[in-house]
């Protein structure tokens, strides 16, 4: 989304402006529940929430196979669950076979996949696939770019899960491409403000949020809430959401919110995020989501946000070509 200085080439921004700037603002974590323009919207268009796909039922066979312990999960089972759905499973053997997903050896088979991937990294890619056909449908590059991102912030959350030894690397991964599902809703409720809201900020070079509550009164954090909560979210996925962009405010999980509103300002600064360059870079802004990390995350004293970033930079190249290729094999 975010046209700015390809990550590695000479000195990303990232790392030439690391200075504390703004203190995250409460807004944005403030409850859908609160927020009376969204409540406005709500009773004005809750029809249009329905339109939203839901989670389709081969999509609920599949997850409640692998939310089993392992021992007791059927990798043949998942693969014949998956053909049942054609583009599901054309899509699952794609993303399988990227080297974000660590397949040595390509695979030619749904079988074969899955009992290489095994059940943790199987349960990704079928959430990512499935996740993606919202909004596929309306063949729009605002659903484009915000799925760019969100599998982005996926891949990145999970890299930096495992470095600072956070226990669930598969939920950090799930909370980062549902991060912003806020957006989708935007777009779906009141597409012209919200087409508006990212016209004004690619014009001035705003944060969406900010534009959002100039625009719509409140942002895609709440009304992301709200579609999660319809969609019976863990909580923890719910503060996600909700408080991404103000991690202070997160009491459930602040390890996990933190991760992914890091990975989030990784990719908004890496031409990762909605299509315009965002002044300031909002990587530069990490010094406080950091430490929550690392009051929650030991391991992440031992290493330096940095060398993190220059790091990640091999995957967001991967990323790109990997979305362009899935979005447009749905649409």
């Amino acid at each position: 989304m975010f046209r700015s200085p390809i990550l590695g080439a000479t000195k990303p921004r990232s790392l030439l402006l690391m200075t504390e700037l703004r203190v995250p603002d409460a807004r944005f974590s403030q409850p859908a529940s609160a927020n009376a323009a969204l409540q406005k919207i709500m009773k004005e268009r809750h029809d249009l929430l329905d339109s939203i796909p839901g989670i389709p039922a081969v999509l609920q066979n599949l997850l409640a196979e692998l939310d089993q312990p392992a021992d007791k999960v059927n990798l043949l089972r998942v693969a014949e669950l998956l053909g049942r759905d054609e583009s599901l499973a054309a899509q699952c053997l794609r993303l399988a076979n990227s080297p974000l997903f660590g397949l040595k050896i390509p695979s030619d088979s749904l079988r074969g996949a899955v009992r290489t991937l095994g059940i943790a990294h199987t349960r990704e890619v079928t959430l990512s696939c499935s996740m993606m056909r919202i909004g596929a449908s309306h063949n729009h590059k605002d659903f484009y770019v915000f799925w760019e991102h969100s599998l982005s912030c996926a891949i990145i959350s999970r890299k930096l899960a495992r470095s600072v030894g956070f226990s669930d690397p598969e939920k950090a991964y799930l909370s980062g491409l549902l991060h912003d599902l806020g957006y989708a809703v935007n777009l779906v409720l009141v597409p012209k403000q919200t087409h508006t809201a990212m016209a004004n900020g690619a014009r001035q070079s705003k944060f969406m949020g900010v534009s959002e509550l100039e625009e719509l009164g409140f942002t895609h954090c709440q009304s992301g809430e709200v579609l999660a909560r319809k969609w019976n979210f863990a909580d923890d996925i719910v503060e996600v959401i909700l408080c991404h962009h103000n991690p202070k405010a997160a009491v459930l999980n602040p390890a996990l919110v933190a991760i992914v509103a890091l990975a989030d300002r990784l990719c908004r600064s890496s031409n990762l995020g909605l299509g315009y360059t965002e002044s300031p870079d909002p990587a530069t802004e990490w010094h406080s989501d950091w430490a929550i990390l690392t009051r929650n995350c030991p391991l992440a004293a031992q290493m330096k946000w940095p060398d993190f970033v220059q790091d990640s930079a091999k995957y967001l190249v991967e990323i790109r070509d990997l979305v362009k290729a899935m979005y447009h094999a749905q649409t």
